[in-house]
């Protein structure tokens, strides 16, 4: 898509295409790049090693003989041609060298078993080199290794060990995880309870080395020495202060590290990240990278993100206690449009919308449609998850929309019609969750509602009974009452039991997890206008607030803050009207819009905690939602339950058609 009249590059694939050119242009190759960059001990192999190393001895790892360590290591179902991870797993690490180059004929290898300590079988990983397409101005040369293994013909649910081992000797700690369940076979066939976990918006508390400059506390100074970058530009470091949790007198400083922690403490058998994952993109349009407006007080140069390749390492390394034992699966938010990378030997060629990176550094099931690297799906026990990319679908940050041509809700539309209608496969899906970045349904002022994904996904999930979506991109919490075909159908405060079937798709925004929080809608006026004829009144004439348990504002229910369900000035993004706005992308317009679906709301750090009890056939079978707020003002706890409702179904019964579900 090119804005008319501009004749500039305005997608993804169109600024991956000039980067090409830009590389070509270039009079050294990029082999002669990265040595000049990467090499010597102020160079950022040095960097990068330093935090590998770390982390590789914290996850009891064995030194080898190359100076190679293992780090960041994560794992994610592969789904096989049924959409079921209970045969397979994909294990990825990095690798780094002191010498910021793997030593040639280096092999790695997953050992694995069922007994701890005794890994029998081996599976040789292969590794690959992820390298950026062009230097980027300003900052680093991207140069990064991956260890790739899938282990396939696994037992289902069954624990099992492994480690990586190189052919240096080196070898990681010993992990385990534990494979998904065999699909349903009978009417009395019963899987276990089990327990999965989901946030979105996360990145890290923490910055890549810069070995170019340490930072002054003067602004305008910059010592030419070893540092890292000022915070707030490459790490979530800029909370306001009087944040009560990650504010300077609040109860957590470092929430995106904590959540990640404290979601271990449900003993999860996968992890949803609904998008915007690590934010080495920090600017969050998919434009091309150029770090030179990167000092202290400033910003990129119109028309150009900030991007800092080596945010992935701090990200892996800090999810590696949770993710080398639990299925971490990925969707893809705006923050994770990364065009500094060309088609990959991963993607073929199929155009990789900015997600080549991704094709290296995680591991997509490649199930989804073709040319959609970030859409997929996978069935667990009883419950089918579909990943969407809402980059796709969007009206407000357009740089990807419409890449696909129509192919990902064609086969959006063919899953859940496979899932819902088909009479092999629907009895044993009983709750089916979609997961993706831009908010379908929320009032949060800085993003609120995005129409093209509104308009694109909610007849699909109303008319194949979608249960939960879960949503990032407003950095907040927020739960809709169930609606169905954009309209709620009943209200569901906390404590709620709540049927899918006859109530709609419960809708949450779980963009919690750790980057600094936004407000919701201040008082309706002129910059926050309420739709044409609507007059405010009562508590619709004072700020949202927020509205969970336990929570009174002060002096009281609607006192100081409008508490209800009812915003009458929030809004919704539309593609009427799109330009090219003053940071060089092309963006979509707000329209204001009444709505009384916002059941719950927070406006600090959570996570969603799901608890489903899988029943025998006819039987009820429970899909419970908690939210977990991270250390809470107050409480004196870690986390805090704030909401839950459960969704209520008829086990084998969620078949469309002869046999309808209800509960």
């Amino acid at each position: 898509m090119q804005i008319t009249g501009t004749g500039e590059p305005s997608t993804i694939d169109e600024y991956t295409e000039w980067n090409a050119r830009q590389l070509a242009s270039q009079s050294v190759s990029r082999r002669t790049l990265l040595t000049a960059v990467m090499a010597g001990a102020g160079g950022y192999a040095a960097a990068q090693f330093k935090l590998a190393d770390a982390a590789f001895a914290a996850g009891g790892g064995t030194a080898g003989t190359s100076n190679t360590v293992i780090s960041g290591r994560h794992l994610s179902f592969v789904a096989d041609s049924r959409g079921r991870p209970d045969s397979a797993m994909a294990v990825t690490a990095q690798l780094v060298n002191r010498d910021g180059m793997l030593p040639r004929r280096l092999r790695a290898f997953v050992e694995l078993g069922t007994d701890a300590g005794r890994l029998g079988h081996r599976v040789e990983a292969e590794i690959v080199h992820l390298v950026g397409q062009y230097a980027i101005p300003g900052g680093p040369v991207g140069s990064q290794f991956y260890a790739k293994a899938t282990l396939t013909g696994l037992r289902p649910d069954t624990v099992y060990h492994y480690r990586l081992r190189l052919s240096d000797g080196a070898t990681s700690g010993e992990a385990y995880f534990t494979t998904a369940p065999a699909r349903r076979r009978g009417h009395h066939d019963v899987a276990s309870p089990f327990t999965f976990t989901a946030f979105a918006d996360v990145g890290t508390n923490n910055a890549p080395t810069d070995p170019r400059y340490a930072w002054a506390d003067d602004p305008a100074t910059v010592k030419a020495a070893g540092g890292t970058w000022p915070k707030g530009i490459f790490d979530n470091n800029y909370y306001n202060d009087a944040d009560p949790v990650a504010g300077l007198t609040g109860t957590d400083p470092h929430p995106a590290a904590t959540l990640s922690n404290l979601m271990a403490t449900q003993r999860p058998v996968f992890t949803l990240l609904a998008g915007d994952i690590c934010y080495a993109d920090p600017g969050g349009s998919g434009l091309p990278a150029d770090d030179t407006g990167a000092l202290p007080g400033s910003t990129a140069k119109p028309g150009t993100n900030l991007y800092n390749p080596y945010v992935w390492d701090v990200f892996l390394n800090q999810i590696e206690g949770q993710a080398a034992y639990t299925p971490w699966m990925f969707a893809t938010g705006n923050h994770d449009m990364e065009p500094l990378y060309g088609n990959t030997a991963f993607l073929g060629d199929s155009p990789q919308h900015g997600y080549g990176g991704h094709a290296y550094r995680l591991d997509l099931p490649k199930n989804g449609p073709r040319g959609c690297p970030s859409v997929y799906r996978f069935v667990y026990g009883n419950v089918a998850v579909i990943s969407v990319d809402a980059n796709e679908l969007s009206n407000e940050i357009q740089t990807n929309k419409g890449y696909s041509d129509g192919a990902q809700l064609r086969w959006l539309t063919s899953t859940l019609k496979h899932w819902r209608t088909d009479p092999e496969v629907a009895p044993g899906i009983d709750f089916v969750v979609a997961f993706f970045h831009h908010c379908a349904y929320s009032t949060t002022n800085n993003h609120a509602s995005d129409g093209g994904v509104r308009d694109a996904l909610d007849p699909l999930f109303s008319k194949y009974q979608v249960d939960l979506v879960v949503q990032g991109h407003n950095h907040l919490f927020e739960r809709t009452d169930p609606i169905r075909d954009g309209k709620p159908t009943r209200t569901a405060p906390d404590g709620s039991t709540v049927d899918p079937v006859a109530d709609g798709v419960t809708y949450i925004c779980a963009g919690s997890g750790g980057r600094p929080r936004y407000p919701f809608r201040p008082a309706p006026s002129a910059t926050a206008p309420a739709p044409d004829g609507v007059t405010p009144e009562g508590p619709q004439l004072l700020p949202e607030g927020q509205r969970y348990r336990g929570y009174t504002p002060p002096g009281g229910a609607n006192s100081a803050e409008n508490n209800t369900e009812n915003v009458i000035n929030s809004y919704v993004w539309s593609a009427e009207g799109t330009a090219v706005n003053a940071s060089g992308y092309p963006q979509g317009t707000k329209v204001p819009e009444e709505i009384s679906w916002s059941q719950v709301r927070y406006d600090d750090y959570a996570f969603l905690a799901i608890d489903v009890v899988p029943a025998a056939f006819g039987k009820p079978t429970t899909f419970t939602i908690r939210t977990l707020a991270d250390a809470l003002p107050g409480t004196n706890e870690p986390y805090t339950e704030i909401d839950r409702i459960t969704l209520r179904r008829r086990a084998g019964q969620a078949r469309i058609g002869r046999h309808p579900g209800r509960s």
